[in-house]
C-alpha cells in the first residue's frame, strides 16, 4: 500500500523541521505536542496519499496544522519547502523510482528520530482539527492522569493557578528566516 512506503517518509521529513521539532520541546500548543506531531503524520500521509495534492495546498494544510495544534506561525518560508519536499517524495514513490528516492532520502540532513514512536492505530487522523482543542486546558488523555495524581482537592487547587500564567504568556514561537536584511 501506498501509505505504508509514504509514512516513514513523511515521519522522516518531519522529524528534520526545525519548526515543529521547536514547538514540541517548548510545549506548544496542548500537552502532549509529541503525540500531536506523530498525529500530524499520520493525517499528512493519508491526506497525500487519499487526495490529489499540489504544493500550495499541502502548505496550507500544513501551515494550518501547526497553527492550530502548536499555537505556531512560521515566517520562514519551511511549510511550503516541507511540502514541496514531501511532493517530490510522493510522486518519486509513485512513478516507481525507487532508487532516485532513496538517494534523496539518504542526502537529508541525519537527525533523532522523535517522531518514530509508533502510536494506537486505530486514532482516526481527522482528530487534528478538534475545534475544542482552543477551549480546553487539557486532553481528555491527561485528566484521568491527573485525577490520579491528585489525591484531595486541596492540590487540585493548588494547580489552578497555572492555566492563568498561560493566558498571560500566551508562548508563541516565531520562526523566522536566516536571511539578513
Amino acid at each position: 500500500m501506498l501509505y505504508d512506503d509514504f509514512k516513514p517518509i513523511v515521519d522522516l521529513v518531519l522529524n528534520n523541521w526545525t519548526a515543529l521539532q521547536l514547538a514540541v520541546e517548548h510545549g506548544m500548543g496542548a500537552p502532549g505536542g509529541e503525540k500531536t506531531a506523530q498525529l500530524m503524520s499520520v493525517y499528512v500521509a493519508r491526506f497525500c496519499v487519499e487526495n490529489i495534492v499540489d504544493a500550495d495546498e499541502l502548505t496550507e494544510v500544513l501551515e494550518d496544522l501547526m497553527d492550530e495544534e502548536f499555537e505556531t506561525v512560521c515566517h520562514d518560508n519551511s511549510p511550503r519547502e516541507v511540502a514541496t519536499l514531501l511532493l517530490t517524495f510522493l510522486t518519486l514513490l509513485k512513478d516507481g523510482h525507487h532508487e532516485e528516492l532513496r538517494n534523496r532520502i539518504e542526502a537529508l540532513p541525519k537527525c533523532q528520530k522523535w517522531l518514530s514512536t509508533p502510536i494506537h492505530e486505530s486514532v482516526p487522523p481527522q482528530c487534528h482539527g478538534n475545534p475544542d482543542d482552543d477551549t480546553t486546558s487539557s486532553s481528555g488523555e491527561d485528566e484521568p492522569e491527573n485525577a490520579t495524581n491528585n489525591g484531595t482537592g486541596s492540590q487540585q487547587q493548588n494547580s489552578e493557578p497555572e492555566p492563568m500564567e498561560e493566558d498571560v504568556d500566551p508562548g508563541w514561537t516565531v520562526v523566522r528566516t536566516r536571511r539578513k536584511k
